[in-house]
């Protein structure tokens, strides 16, 4: 298996998508006569064992319930077209929680691991290094600068856009701006939404957390729009991609460049395979401490960012041995394939919440403008991205939605809907760079309309 075997999700998932009745009969490399009574097994055991029982406990949790909820939505007709899998991760766990379904102990064992793991970073940090490491540099010079041009064309017409929608629905500009576009184009909760509620309580006269829980319900929603909107993108792509010169990329953002092929075929024996991976694993770890320090030393720019500009640079400038960009290049194939799943059950577990979604849902104009922004964020980086040679469907994805989702965890679902993880650095640059322009653009605009 290559890395753009992942990125592809493999022929399987074309025949699939052809043959709409057609599932997969493994789940994770196993049968799924096997997988799935061993996965309740391992619930049942750890919900009868101290909450905080380590890690290996708290990953055959998440893998366990990611393995099976993304095998049951990836294979449900229709439902595997919008993303079935991913939105099934992220909605189901959430669900069981909300009606106590879930044991306190999974639900305890999975929060302490994640909050004291740093479970998330650990993902990320393979995915980023792997994909710019293992990127083409000539993609990397091409499209790195133009990706800024539709992400701060889509803040714009989002806000002047909803600005209007909300003078015209007599909510206000300042509310639809503040409490609809600005949280779901912030880039998640903790680097948007709450100082963005910050930046209101400055102007407001209550205290953030009140402002906080209003602003929550339309970032998770969004996420969800993003994810479906990814699948139905991805879609489009393999039916229609012909619609118009330059519409689908197939997971290459600047036109002109293409892929390398992958590097895992070039492996001689499974020993070699865990050396590599080792090595992978190694760097991913190494560059993100570094970067890590860097942020330290200057808290305006996520950790996220410096890695991004790090492996840019090393990718830019350093001749990188072809063993260097085998293993960050199999890393990432693994933690793809095993990982990811269970960091969307992990998120759902301890930060969606419910009620705050259902509050949303039950607000048809708030759930209007929510949907609203989404789409507009999506077809203005779509055709922005177009116009400066960057493919339709890849602009729209990583300027668009890496915008208006729930920020690296975010990036993770859209990715893993839209079958192109190989866009993680375009979509982080959205969430995180793009997302420091909201809370400027947001700062100079509250004394005005708040």
């Amino acid at each position: 298996m290559t890395s753009r075997d992942v990125k592809e999700d493999s022929a399987q998932a074309e025949n699939m998508q052809e043959r709409k009745w057609s599932f997969d009969r493994t789940i994770m490399g196993l049968p799924v006569w096997a997988f799935i009574p061993m996965a309740i097994i391992a619930l049942v055991a750890v919900s009868f064992t101290s909450e905080e029982t380590g890690m290996t406990a708290a990953f055959a949790v998440v893998m366990s319930l990611g393995g099976v909820l993304m095998w049951v939505g990836s294979s449900m007709p229709y439902f595997k077209l919008i993303g079935g899998g991913v939105i099934l991760c992220i909605l189901v766990p959430a669900i069981f929680q909300y009606f106590g379904i879930l044991p306190g102990a999974v639900e305890g064992l999975v929060t302490s691991f994640y909050d004291t793991s740093g479970f998330g970073e650990f993902v990320v940090a393979a995915l980023i290094t792997g994909s710019i490491l293992g990127m083409p540099r000539g993609l990397l010079i091409k499209a790195g600068a133009r990706i800024l041009i539709p992400i701060i064309a889509t803040i714009a017409v989002c806000f002047a856009v909803l600005g209007l929608v909300g003078k015209l629905t007599g909510v206000g500009a300042g509310y639809a701006i503040f409490f609809v576009a600005g949280p779901v184009l912030g880039g998640g909760v903790a680097a948007g939404a709450i100082p963005i509620s910050e930046i209101i309580a400055q102007n407001g006269d209550q205290p953030a957390s009140a402002y906080l829980t209003a602003l929550v319900p339309a970032v998770a929603v969004g996420n969800i729009m993003c994810i479906i909107i990814a699948a139905v993108l991805n879609t489009a792509g393999k039916k229609q991609g012909y619609r118009f010169r330059a519409f689908n990329g197939k997971g290459v953002l600047a036109q002109g460049v293409k892929l390398p092929e992958g590097t895992a075929e070039k492996l001689s024996s499974p020993a070699a395979a865990v050396k590599l991976a080792t090595t992978g694993f190694f760097l991913a770890g190494a560059l993100f401490v570094v970067s890590n320090l860097l942020s330290d030393l200057v808290p305006a720019l996520h950790a996220y960012v410096f890695l991004i500009v790090i492996c840019a640079l090393i990718k830019v400038f350093i001749p990188l041995p072809e063993y260097v960009e085998a293993s960050v290049d199999l890393w990432y194939v693994f933690v793809a394939n095993a990982m990811i799943p269970a960091i969307l059950v992990a998120l759902s577990i301890i930060a969606i919440n419910i009620d705050e979604v259902l509050s949303l849902v039950s607000d048809p104009g708030y759930m209007m403008m929510t949907l609203l922004t989404v789409v507009i964020a999506t077809v203005v980086a779509g055709f922005v991205g177009w116009f400066v040679k960057l493919y339709w469907i890849e602009s729209a994805i990583s300027a668009g939605l890496g915008l208006a989702d729930f920020g690296s965890s975010g990036d993770l679902a859209v990715l893993q809907a839209s079958q192109r993880l190989n866009l993680l650095p375009f979509l982080s640059i959205s969430s995180r760079i793009g997302g420091g322009i909201v809370l400027v653009a947001l700062s100079a605009l509250a004394p005005y309309l708040l």
